[in-house]
């Protein structure tokens, strides 16, 4: 892996699409923020990764020759989210994951589209197509409907299936 040094995303044009390491840097200067190598490293972590990660996660997606300490990476983490280019979220399993704004929001525009079914057991969630419209609540005069969420909670096939196995022995 190629790193980028101070000087390679010193503009716009520098930063080549696809290169985590120049836009977290450019990012980081955007904020006027130093640019140090946990936060250029923990940054484009989360700019690579297609979902939300736990602090662990993050520790195991980075480089192992940059050698960021635990600690480190939570008071990364926290940074970036008092910047305003994370947000923190704790799971169902009050893990908390950390993710990009604006991954969280194109999550969301695509997931105002249909439903969901979360498994209570593996805490899995699944995308359910989506029969027509749908169908928004009544509200009271003068408040205005963004998005419907419905979430169905229950226990997936497969969970259901090791659950009946597990029974039957």
């Amino acid at each position: 892996m190629t790193r980028t040094t101070p000087h390679a995303a010193a503009s716009d044009d520098a930063v080549m699409p696809g290169d985590p390491l120049a836009t977290a840097q450019l990012r980081l200067r955007q904020l006027g923020a130093r640019v140090t190598q946990p936060r250029l490293a923990i940054l484009a972590c989360l700019i690579e990764a297609p979902e939300p990660l736990t602090h662990q996660a993050v520790i195991d997606h980075l480089p192992a020759e940059g050698d960021v300490d635990r600690v480190t990476v939570y008071r990364v983490l926290d940074w970036l989210v008092d910047q305003g280019l994370a947000q923190k979220r704790a799971g169902n399993d009050r893990v908390f994951r950390f993710s990009l704004v604006e991954h969280e929001a194109a999550r969301a525009e695509v997931h105002r589209q249909h439903s969901h079914f979360h498994c209570t057991r593996c805490d899995r969630t699944f995308c359910l197509e989506s029969a027509g419209k749908s169908v928004a609540p009544r509200v009271p005069n003068g408040f205005a409907v963004e998005h419907v969420e419905l979430t169905v909670n229950g226990i997936c096939a497969e969970c259901g299936r090791s659950h009946g196995d597990a029974s039957a022995h």
